[in-house]
C-alpha cells in the first residue's frame, strides 16, 4: 500500500477536528458524554440499517431506535433500580420489546427471521457498546450516596484506538508486504497491524502519566486489548461493507467514511476491555 500524502492529510484533518469534538464531549460532563454516545449510537444504527437494506433485508427500524433509547435509559438508571417499581420494570420492558419484533414481523407479510435477526444484531453491534461506555464512565456509592463521573478509562481507550489506526496506517504504508486478510481488507498488512500494536504499547506509558487512575500494567493490557480487538472490529466492519457492496458505511467524516467506519474498533474492543476491568476489580 503506497503512501498517499493527500489521503493522509484529509484523514488527519478530519481526525483532529472530530477527536477535538469527541474529547470535548467525553470530558466536559456526564450529560455531554451521554448525549454524544446516544447520538453516535443513533447515527450508527442508521448506517447499519442502510447497509443491511442493500442485502435485501427490511429491518423494523423504529423498534431498533426505540430499543436503543430504552437501553440507554436502563443504563443510566441501573444503579437506582432498587427503589421505584417503574425503574425495576425497565429491563423487562426492554425484553418484551425484543419479543415484540416477532409479533410485528408475523403480521408484516414478509415473516422473515432475517429482519428480526438484523435488528437484534444492530443492538449487539452498536447499542450495547454505547451502553457499556456510559456505564464505565460513572459510579454510584450507595453507602455514601455519592455519584462520580470518571471518563478516564474511556478516554484512554479512544486514545489507543486512534494511535492503533494511525500506527497501522503509517507502518503499513511504508513497510507493509504481507496481507493480514486480503479477502476482507486488501490494504491491511501484518506489518501495519504489529506496528499499531507496538505503538499502542509504547504510548501506554504516556497514557499512564496523563491518566494515573489506572496503574501502568493495566494501561499496557488495555492498549493490547484495544489494538487487537479494534483491528478485528475493523475487519468485521469491512466484511459487512463487502456484503452490502459499499466502500464506506456513510460519508459524515471525509477520509474516514461514516460513524461505523470510525467507531467500529472502539465498539468491538469495548466489551473485551470491560471484561478485563471487571475481572481486575477496576470498575
Amino acid at each position: 500500500m503506497a503512501f498517499d500524502v493527500k489521503t493522509f492529510y484529509t484523514r488527519a484533518t478530519t481526525a483532529l477536528v472530530f477527536v477535538a469534538l469527541l474529547l470535548g464531549c467525553v470530558w466536559y460532563s456526564y450529560l455531554s458524554f451521554i448525549l454524544f454516545f446516544a447520538v453516535i449510537g443513533f447515527i450508527g444504527l442508521y448506517e447499519f440499517y442502510r447497509l443491511v437494506q442493500k442485502m435485501n433485508v427490511k429491518p423494523i427500524k423504529i423498534v431498533g431506535y426505540l430499543l436503543h433509547v430504552l437501553a440507554i435509559i436502563i443504563t443510566l438508571w441501573y444503579p437506582f433500580l432498587r427503589t421505584p417499581i417503574y425503574f425495576k420494570a425497565l429491563p423487562h420492558i426492554f425484553i418484551a420489546l425484543c419479543f415484540s419484533l416477532f409479533i410485528i414481523e408475523l403480521f408484516s407479510g414478509s415473516s422473515s427471521l432475517h429482519n428480526i435477526g438484523y435488528i437484534l444484531l444492530s443492538l449487539l453491534y452498536v447499542t450495547i457498546p454505547c451502553c457499556i461506555l456510559i456505564s464505565m464512565s460513572s459510579s454510584f456509592d450507595f453507602i455514601l450516596a455519592t455519584f462520580s463521573f470518571h471518563p478516564q478509562k474511556v478516554l484512554g481507550m479512544i486514545f489507543f484506538v486512534w494511535i492503533n489506526d494511525t500506527g497501522a496506517y503509517l507502518v503499513g504504508s511504508f513497510f507493509g508486504k504481507h496481507k493480514l486478510y486480503e479477502k476482507i481488507s486488501p490494504n491491511k498488512t501484518w506489518e501495519g497491524t504489529l506496528g499499531g500494536i507496538a505503538l499502542c504499547i509504547t504510548l501506554s506509558f504516556v497514557v499512564a502519566n496523563i491518566l494515573p487512575q489506572l496503574a501502568l500494567k493495566h494501561w499496557i493490557a488495555i492498549s493490547v486489548i484495544v489494538a487487537v480487538f479494534g483491528t478485528l472490529g475493523d475487519l468485521k466492519e469491512s466484511m459487512l461493507k463487502r456484503m452490502a457492496g459499499v466502500k464506506d458505511s456513510g460519508s459524515i467524516m471525509p477520509g474516514h467514511g461514516g460513524v461505523l467506519d470510525r467507531f467500529d474498533s472502539l465498539f468491538f474492543a469495548t466489551p473485551f476491555v470491560f471484561c478485563y476491568l471487571a475481572l481486575m476489580g477496576l470498575l
